[in-house]
């Protein structure tokens, strides 16, 4: 279980981030991926960073909640298996029309540097500073502190990168300092409901074991 509590933030930005615990998302050649409802309340462009927070696992938002315009964070996967299964979790089931669910995709203009707390790159970074690699399964209250400290005290990191609890691949969590990598347009946005996202819907749904409605 990680700690409760992080190190101070001078601690954490006097212990640094070493080359191997750090992941690049590079730039126009793989794509990001995000599902976004596009009706009801609290609705965000694909492009949107939510600034009411703190919410879910690594949002870095100040207590207590509420609006934080200083402080943006934005969801997505390295795939749609993964953006579906993150997004659907609670309920294992798919629902392609309720609040009109997008599936939108891009390519970065520039490349991304995010913290490795998914041990993709081999490095150890939350077992040098005192946690574990549970931060991206353990208490929102935890992973959220750890946020919150990481972000004082490396202002200008784009991010973090973990592993999804649901497809094991690669999430991020982006910071709004990796608002300017963003594209202006899409290279996907299609609803769920579309007949052209059917198959890829469908293989997502078998290979998870969710239900398609």
């Amino acid at each position: 279980m990680a700690t409760t509590t992080p190190p101070r933030i001078e601690d954490v930005r006097s212990a640094g981030i070493l080359a191997d615990e750090l992941v690049t998302i590079p730039a126009a050649t793989h794509r990001l991926w995000r599902i976004h409802a596009t009706d009801g309340a609290h609705v965000l462009p694909w492009n949107g960073f939510r600034t009411h927070g703190p919410l879910l696992r690594f949002d870095h938002h100040r207590r207590p909640r509420g609006d934080h315009p200083d402080y943006g964070i934005w969801y997505g996967a390295s795939s749609p298996r993964g953006a579906l299964a993150e997004v659907f979790q609670g309920t294992r089931v798919i629902d392609r029309t309720d609040r009109v669910p997008y599936l939108s995709a891009f390519t970065l203009d520039r490349p991304l540097t995010l913290l490795d707390l998914g041990g993709f790159a081999g490095g150890t970074w939350p077992t040098r500073l005192g946690c574990n690699h549970s931060l991206d399964s353990g208490p929102h209250t935890q992973s959220q502190a750890w946020a919150r400290t990481l972000h004082r005290a490396h202002p200008h990191l784009d991010g973090i990168a973990y592993r999804g609890r649901f497809a094991g691949e690669l999430c991020v969590a982006l910071f709004e300092p990796a608002a300017d990598a963003f594209p202006t347009n899409p290279a996907l946005s299609l609803p769920l409901s579309h007949i052209g996202l059917a198959r890829r819907i469908d293989s997502a749904a078998v290979a998870l074991g969710y239900h398609v409605v």
